[in-house]
């Protein structure tokens, strides 16, 4: 009986702290968080799970549904801004759209660090990785599109303002993107 029992804690630990190929792209350990709260978008399209104390604001429109937060307990230069929109459009990751992508980063100013077709929650996504200088910080942002039909997508932005724990907020908010719900 005690073999079973160390046997099934074995497993579920083993299986709650598995790394997804997302996580791995990026070197990230596995974060738990404590004091989540599940929180949907206006129209019901998606929800993600993110800490109580974080701000959190709302945008919808016809063709999109947002859920914009962060840490306002923080200073920026130590936070992790998380934006999650559900598109209702046509996506398709072909040259066209990283060509049009890559315009959009150039017009920021922002030069690409990474960028790559995965996986993400068997669904066909794209990241990119890029650095720039917004508001005289050193600034990082980090783009996900996830394409979750033929006619819809989520398309997930984390922005880090400053070098301080760049990395951990980067994962933080890589973590907080895997709690997503579509």
């Amino acid at each position: 009986m005690k073999f079973k029992i160390l046997l099934l804690l074995v497993i579920v630990f083993n299986s709650c702290s598995k790394k997804t190929e997302f996580i791995s792209v990026f070197n990230c350990e596995v974060e738990t968080f404590s004091n989540l709260e599940r929180i949907e978008d206006v129209k019901n399209l998606f929800s993600v799970y993110y800490p109580d104390h974080w701000k959190t604001n709302f945008y919808y429109d016809t063709n999109q549904s947002s859920i914009f937060t962060a840490d306002t307990t923080k200073q920026l230069k130590e936070t992790t801004l998380l934006d999650i929109t559900h598109i209702s459009n046509k996506i398709v990751f072909d040259s066209i759209f990283l060509k049009k992508f890559k315009s959009n980063l150039s017009e920021q100013y922002l030069t690409e660090i990474s960028a790559s077709k995965i996986i993400f929650k068997e669904k066909p996504s794209f990241y990119s990785e890029a650095r720039g200088v917004n508001n005289n910080f050193n600034y990082y942002v980090f783009n996900l599109f996830i394409k979750l039909d033929e006619n819809n997508y989520i398309h997930s932005k984390i922005e880090i303002y400053g070098d301080a724990l760049k990395e951990e907020r980067i994962c933080k908010g890589i973590n907080l993107l895997e709690k997503t719900i579509f």
